[in-house]
């Protein structure tokens, strides 16, 4: 009877410390239990109001991977790169994620895999046949904030295994609003 007792306890103990606080994916996303945009690991918030943009958006930690490098672009794009594995740029736009995949499929020059898709995102693979042109990984996400849409993807001028992509990806995630830095 104590070992069924001990056992018995032994779950309920784990039930009760895998339920409460944070939770974490295997991806490295951590999700509070509050209503804030995901938190990740190794991640930190940067501000964007600086650059016209309203929001924010996590990215590697500047003690591990180096200061964030942003511009913005003459063409309105929001570039943001850390070190050499995170490059994201982000626009207004319309995210259509259809009109992607369309274009993607009528492509003459380059063929297509999709790796990964998700309603508003789409992670894809992109090869010349027969070429030796190494395959490029991008990602697509439409970031919904308020009223406005947003576009965001990878830097095209980085070259970006999987594992890089699905953590821009996730990053590009935690886009959120945030109130804007008085001007001093």
């Amino acid at each position: 009877m104590k070992k069924i007792a001990f056992i018995l306890s032994a779950f309920v103990l784990i039930g009760f410390t895998s339920c409460g606080g944070d939770s974490q994916s295997a991806d490295g996303v951590v999700v509070e239990d509050n209503n804030e945009a995901p938190k990740l690991k190794g991640y930190e918030e940067l501000n964007l109001s600086e650059w016209g943009y309203n929001l924010s958006v996590m990215v590697p930690n500047a003690e591990a991977n180096g200061a964030p490098e942003v511009v913005l672009t003459e063409r309105g794009t929001l570039e943001i790169k850390v070190g050499t594995a995170f490059g994201i740029e982000i626009m207004y736009g319309e995210g259509d994620v259809e009109l992607l995949k369309m274009d993607l499929k009528e492509d003459l020059v380059f063929s297509h895999e999709i790796i990964k898709e998700e309603e508003n995102a789409l992670i894809y693979s992109q090869d010349i046949p027969d070429a030796g042109v190494k395959t490029q990984n991008h990602f697509f996400y439409k970031a919904v904030v308020g009223a406005d849409v947003f576009e965001v993807r990878e830097l095209l001028d980085g070259e970006f295994g999987k594992g890089m992509i699905e953590k821009m990806l996730a990053a590009a995630k935690t886009l959120k609003a945030v109130t804007p830095k008085p001007i001093v």
